[in-house]
């Protein structure tokens, strides 16, 4: 098996509307970290496989799409890390078409890092790792959230064992800093990059973002800005090095078959929630709401009942994209769309072999939540443009493409 890797920057002129956030006041005005589009190449039995991880708030089908084509002889992937200091791609439901000069742009740097990545592939070993994370994100909704993440790690290293690099699946949402910041940022993904370089100075790293749909840094940040993005990173990065030094959950040594599977699962609509019943419901639970962390939640859920009574009608019926692809023993399972934490543990249930669930990848629905999510009207759940229980019909879909890709493993 070859591995390599290759990241280019992704530029953002100053003036540009930066996507995330609904109540951010106007356009950037500078940059505060780079962002850029990586890319990571895994050669086996003759496949190869190509991860683009973008830092955009979301990567729609036509984005991922456009992408693809420029790489037709492998298989190709195109994720978002949902930063919300990166330029507006446009955000379901009512414009799920990525702007003309992004697409452009994005898929311009996606091409040259993808060549890139392959140039530099070189002979590799891959394990797959998963730790605890604490102290740095949480669930941000629900009747008793959760306050530490698992954080799965894709290492990959020569054959005396040197790490030459890793791809993180970090299930937050990285939103340290706030709508007020007109500065652009990868944010908790950027941070936890800068730190990790500074703890493995000669391996590469891309962060990806996994099922973070209710899970956010909002029980844990202490301030929104750039010293607090620096300090969460580095506790990410500390925490992923430490876990490189426990036992694999899986081991790839040899030529590993690469297999993938797509399909797009159609689900139901969700009429829209807003009322003035329930918008003067969620003004009384923000004005009884105590401590910054129920205040927050509080004024997100007003804000997405708002939103959802001033929002066009879909402009398309909602649909999942799904995707698997196997490296011999590892299946790794994106969804176009912001899974809840939960749907991680459910997939690692419904298959018979090690699993990693990433989202906001190869497409963009929006938010995905569990059945049980919607007894409350929570700002995620109020966002959601599909019906309670969509979110276990794509889990049954992903789960099936992970074993038909297992079964057809040699």
């Amino acid at each position: 098996m070859k591995a390599g890797h290759a990241a280019v920057p992704l530029d953002v002129p100053v003036g540009t509307p930066l996507g995330g956030y609904a109540g951010r006041a106007g356009p950037s005005t500078g940059t505060l970290d780079a962002l850029t589009v990586a890319a990571v190449s895994i050669e086996s039995g003759g496949t190869r496989f190509v991860w683009v991880v973008a830092d955009l708030p979301y990567v729609h089908e036509d984005l991922a799409t456009e992408v693809a084509a420029t790489m037709p002889d492998a298989v190709v992937w195109v994720s978002a890390s949902h930063t919300h200091a990166g330029p507006e791609t446009s955000c379901l439901p009512s414009a799920p078409i990525t702007p003309a000069p992004w697409r452009k742009a994005v898929t311009e740097a996606a091409t040259r890092a993808m060549a890139a990545a392959v140039s530099a592939e070189r002979d590799a070993l891959l394990e797959l790792r998963r730790c605890r994370l604490t102290g740095v994100g949480g669930q941000r909704s629900g009747a008793r959230p959760r306050r530490t993440v698992p954080v799965d790690t894709l290492s990959f290293t020569d054959r005396s064992g040197a790490l030459l690099g890793a791809v993180v699946v970090l299930p937050v949402h990285p939103t340290v800093l706030g709508a007020d910041n007109l500065c652009v940022s990868a944010d908790l993904t950027g941070a936890t990059r800068r730190a990790w370089s500074d703890i493995e100075p000669g391996a590469w790293v891309v962060v990806a973002t996994g099922a973070a749909g209710d899970v956010s840094t909002r029980a844990h940040r202490l301030a929104q800005t750039p010293a607090e993005c620096d300090r969460l990173g580095t506790i990410v990065a500390e925490t992923v090095v430490r876990g490189l030094r426990r036992p694999a959950r899986a081991l790839v040594t040899a030529q590993a078959a690469i297999g993938e599977r797509r399909l797009r699962v159609p689900l139901e609509a969700k009429p829209p929630p807003a009322s003035p019943a329930l918008i003067g419901e969620l003004e009384s639970r923000l004005a009884r709401a105590a401590g910054p962390v129920a205040r927050r939640t509080a004024w997100t859920a007003l804000q997405a009942a708002r939103l959802a009574a001033e929002s066009p009608a879909p402009a398309v019926d909602p649909a999942c994209v799904v995707s698997a692809v196997r490296i011999g023993p590892v299946s790794l399972v994106a969804l176009g769309a912001e899974p809840y934490l939960a749907l991680g543990e459910r997939l690692d249930r419904a298959a018979d072999h090690p699993t990693v669930l990433i989202g906001y990848t190869n497409g963009y629905l929006g938010y995905l939540p569990i059945h049980a999510a919607y007894r409350r009207a929570d700002y995620e759940v109020l966002r959601s443009p599909v019906v309670a229980g969509s979110a276990e019909i794509v889990l049954d879909q992903a789960a099936a493409l992970a074993l038909a890709n297992r079964k057809d493993r040699p």
